[in-house]
Formats: C-alpha cells, sequence, structure tokens
C-alpha cells in the first residue's frame, strides 16, 4: 500500500482509474509515461526546475557505466544493516534521471521504492529504467507523503529539508545522506579552477541522530573521452569553465578521478 498524499491538504491520495485524488477534491492525472505529478505551482522557483536535460543525459550515459556503482552498493549495504524485517517504504530523495532508485529497487524488489525529483525531464527519463517505482515530481520542502509513513529516505549529493523528513519518516526511520568532501572528484576542480575554495560542510549536516558516519574514497579510472566528458558536464563545474579554459575539455582523452564522499546515517 504507497503512502502518497496530497501536496496541498496532505490527505492520502487513492488510485481512481488514471487519476490519484483526495478526500478534498484535488486530482493528479498519471501521465502517458507512469510518473505523477505532484509538483506545486508555488513550489517551483521556474518553469523548467531541476537540473538541465544536457546534464541529465550526461549523468545516465556516465552512470551506467557503472563508475559510481561502489556509492549505490554502500547505500544499499546502509538499508540492509539497519533495516528491520517487515516491508520498507523508501523514498529517494532528488532521485534525478534514477539510475540509483532502480538500483535500489532491484534489490529491494519486495518493498515500496519512491524517486522523487523537482525536474519533470529527469522523472521522464527515470520511467524508462522501470515502471515498478512510484516515480514522482515534486519539491523537497513539500513532500507528497503522509506523515510518519517512511522508513528510509535516501538523499545522495541533493538539497533536502529538515521539517520534511522529520514530518515524513516513522518514528525509528533513518536517513542516508550522501555528500562530497572537499576533495571528492578533486583532479576536475584543478583542470579548470585557478584557484580551489573549500568549503566547510557544517552547513549541510543534519541536526537528527548520527548513528553512522564515515568517509569512502576511492579513485576511479576513465579511459575515453565520451566518459570523461559526461562526468564533467554532469557536475556543476562544467558550466564554470571558464572560457579561458575551455581547451581543458580537448585534454580528456583519459582521465583518473577521485571519488571522495561522506554517508552519513541518522535516525529519526
Amino acid at each position: 500500500m504507497h503512502k502518497l498524499a496530497c501536496p496541498k491538504c496532505h490527505e492520502p491520495l487513492i488510485q481512481i482509474g488514471n487519476s490519484y485524488k483526495c478526500v478534498k477534491g484535488h486530482c493528479y492525472d498519471i501521465a502517458k509515461s507512469k510518473y505523477l505529478n505532484l509538483l506545486l505551482n508555488p513550489d517551483k522557483a521556474t518553469n523548467n526546475p531541476g537540473d538541465s536535460k544536457e546534464s541529465l543525459i550526461a549523468r545516465k550515459a556516465y552512470l551506467t557505466n557503472g563508475y559510481y556503482d561502489i556509492i549505490l552498493n554502500n547505500v544499499i549495504d546502509c538499508i540492509k544493516r539497519y533495516r528491520k524485517g517487515n516491508k520498507l517504504n523508501i523514498l529517494d530523495l532528488g532521485c534525478g534521471e534514477g539510475y540509483y532508485t532502480c538500483g535500489l529497487n532491484k534489490v529491494f524488489n519486495q518493498d515500496t521504492i519512491y524517486g522523487l525529483d523537482i525536474s519533470k525531464e529527469a522523472i521522464n527519463m527515470a520511467t524508462k529504467y522501470t515502471k515498478d517505482v512510484y516515480w514522482l515530481v515534486g519539491n523537497s520542502k513539500n513532500l507528497p507523503f503522509l506523515n510518519h509513513s517512511l522508513d528510509f529516505i535516501t538523499a545522495l549529493f541533493t538539497v533536502v529539508n529538515q521539517d520534511e523528513l522529520k514530518r515524513t519518516l516513522k518514528n525509528e526511520g533513518y536517513i542516508i545522506h550522501v555528500t562530497a568532501n572537499p576533495n571528492h572528484l578533486i583532479e576536475i576542480k584543478e583542470l579548470i579552477y585557478d584557484k580551489i575554495k573549500v568549503k566547510s560542510d557544517k552547513y549541510i549536516r543534519l541536526d537528527f541522530e548520527t548513528i553512522e558516519s564515515y568517509d569512502l574514497v576511492h579513485l576511479i579510472h576513465i579511459d575515453n573521452r565520451e566518459d570523461a566528458l559526461n562526468l564533467l558536464k554532469m557536475t556543476p563545474h562544467y558550466y564554470h569553465i571558464k572560457k579561458e579554459r575551455r581547451n581543458v575539455l580537448d585534454t580528456l582523452e583519459k582521465l583518473s578521478v577521485t571519488i571522495d564522499i561522506k554517508i552519513t546515517i541518522y535516525h529519526i
């Protein structure tokens, strides 16, 4: 049984034919590609919020070649480590084009998996992986879920809203938060920036009980230009390259880059 709620009133949503409706009469149609748009106009700053289509295409091409599977597998291990025996409701928050969500669904196929992103383009791409996930367009500041209904929320390189995490997670629920350390993709930063700024991560730490936190450092080797360019295009760094540095794009025949991330498990 799904745990979807109306984003306008947070009453339960019930599927009726090709639509979802709440008791107050709010109605949301299922798109042809089988996703549900639960993003309200007041919850978006532009007509097309989220990552660009170019970035999403690059991300899908890069991730499907397995370079970041070590991250996915660590998240899967975390869920296995802390799950209870009951059937789970797992939300992949800020899921983008759905690669990690699909990976979760393959392992936890007896559980209920949701993938949510603010980008309609991203969710439409995600439906191409599988229809066995509740693919949702929505905002992290107004999650379309019932109060205290989710067992796990995974948040990989994405913005979260603490109040909404607390509202939607069950008591004894878990957040698996994946964030970049200063040396993440350091080789790319060295290619395109004159000076690398090191930012404090204190503003992305969440105010919940931390039950586990560890760094994952891994060197990956990319041996072709296409994958190297796709990695660059799926990051914000690509869009910050100065004109005088554009020539570095011609040097990307091979590339070794460092994955350096922090995985934190919070408990509600």
